[in-house]
């Protein structure tokens, strides 16, 4: 699988880890994206949870997923809201990702120019902010390959 690499820190609220997800947050910051497996049927899920959405199992694995992605959809947020460590943070493009090999999309933040937030379909690639309690924070950047005829 790709590692995932680290991009910057992590400045916004820290994440809010719960047991059950401790393993995806723990991957972000060892430079892995980690996902639920369903083991009965094999279904890669997200959001995590602690049942199968397809098949209703309890049972299921953490596994290591591919990088590489697209926008399906991404917006400019302007203005902060919730806690106060986000106004710092604006304005930022806010994304869902469909993962090209995992079968799932994600939320994420996408690094780039919030005055003009990439298309649906462009390649992407997840990445990570290190944030202060030692987790990862997900985040995407764009794919080299796209940039390089900007």
């Amino acid at each position: 699988m790709s590692r995932l690499r680290q991009v910057g820190d992590h400045r916004g609220p820290a994440p809010v880890v719960h047991p059950e997800t401790e393993p995806f947050w723990r991957g972000l910051a060892e430079g892995r994206l980690r996902l639920q497996r369903c083991t009965p049927c094999g279904t890669v899920r997200f959001p995590l949870g602690p049942v199968c959405w397809r098949c209703g199992s309890f049972d299921h694995e953490w596994t290591d997923v591919a990088t590489a992605g697209t926008v399906s959809a991404a917006v400019t947020v302007r203005r902060a809201t919730g806690d106060p460590l986000w106004a710092g943070e604006v304005p930022l493009v806010s994304a869902q990702i469909d993962m090209d090999s995992a079968g799932v999309r994600l939320p994420g933040r996408i690094l780039c120019d919030p005055d003009t937030p990439p298309p649906h379909g462009t390649p992407v690639d997840a990445a990570y902010l290190a944030a202060a309690d030692g987790y990862g924070v997900l985040c995407f950047v764009l794919r080299e390959s796209s940039q390089e005829g900007s």
